[in-house]
């Protein structure tokens, strides 16, 4: 078995852990009042930087201006391990509020940066990126010295980066074969349910044989921690208006986008997950089409997704 083989085979290995079943997100209201007023909120106030300013809406409760270098440098070190090189080449789909990932990838030597996005979301406040590059600064300071702070797109330009804010579609324009690692931290459960397998078409597209995918996935709602998005039945949660609204999330479930990401055509690993001792949600206030899924599939909180294209695959 080859070093790299060898690393794959412990990736496949699977870490289960407890999540708090008592812990909750957000203001302790009901579920169903917090989504009347994340729908009054989202259209009588279209204007999602406004809301971000009065702190109604994040687009990830993980995310942040500041971004987290740690998970990402974690991403970057698990490409080298299975694959024995550096990327040199990184997609972020959905930075959120903003673009710190792609200065944690350049200072880390990653000379070509794509961020997609459904929309420009990300702040455009450049004291946010100056104390990003002043504490890069400390361990890289030829990295500080070259990247031009003037705006964010003349920081974009002078990392390597390009921010495309039209979703999947844009994916397009990123050409095949040539991304060693794609990285997601909260944003596959929010890509729209009819487009997640293209999402993955296209990720695998874009990848190079042997590339990395590494996505996060988070399935608790989006309304406190629990699975109170799975009550409502598909006509009502799939409406333009509730899937517009900052809470929507596709709700496939982990054995599915495990499947979808098989289906596009790559090896899968699920390296960590975590579950709730118990439902959090009764089975019985669930909608019909996830009364079949059994409590291990049901408890499963969020989990970790290795994707990786076969080596062997050809380019094209």
């Amino acid at each position: 078995m080859s070093a790299a083989s060898d690393h794959w085979f412990q990736e496949t290995q699977t870490t289960t852990s407890v999540f708090n079943a008592q812990a909750a997100r957000g203001m302790p209201i009901p579920w169903w009042m917090k989504i009347a007023a994340k729908l009054v909120l989202a259209h009588g106030m279209p204007d999602y930087r406004l809301r971000r300013r009065l702190g109604l809406f994040m687009h990830s409760y993980v995310s942040g201006h500041t971004g987290q270098p740690d998970p990402l440098r974690n991403d970057i070190a698990r490409h080298l391990r299975l694959t024995g090189r550096p990327p040199q080449t990184l997609l972020e789909l959905g930075p959120g509020d903003g673009l710190a990932n792609a200065l944690y990838a350049a200072a880390a030597g990653v000379t070509t940066i794509w961020m997609v996005d459904v929309g420009d979301f990300a702040t455009a406040e450049m004291q946010t990126y100056r104390q990003i590059v002043q504490q890069l600064a400390a361990d890289n300071p030829d990295f500080a010295k070259r990247v031009d702070l003037s705006s964010r797109p003349a920081m974009l330009a002078s990392i390597g980066a390009r921010y495309l804010t039209g979703g999947t579609a844009d994916l397009a324009q990123i050409p095949t074969g040539s991304v060693d690692l794609i990285v997601s931290y909260a944003v596959i459960e929010h890509v729209r349910r009819d487009e997640l397998a293209q999402a993955f078409a296209e990720t695998f597209r874009i990848l190079a044989p042997g590339g990395i995918a590494r996505h996060w996935v988070d399935l608790m709602d989006h309304l406190g921690g629990r699975l109170n998005n799975l009550r409502l039945p598909p006509g009502i949660w799939e409406h333009p208006l509730m899937a517009s609204a900052g809470f929507y999330t596709n709700r496939w479930r982990h054995s599915e986008i495990v499947a979808l990401a098989q289906h596009a055509g790559f090896d899968t690993a699920v390296p960590w997950l975590s579950r709730w001792p118990t439902l959090p949600t009764p089975r019985r206030a669930l909608a019909r089409p996830f009364q079949h899924f059994n409590d291990e599939e049901l408890r499963i909180a969020s989990f970790d997704l290795i994707c990786r294209r076969p080596p062997q695959t050809a380019p094209g």
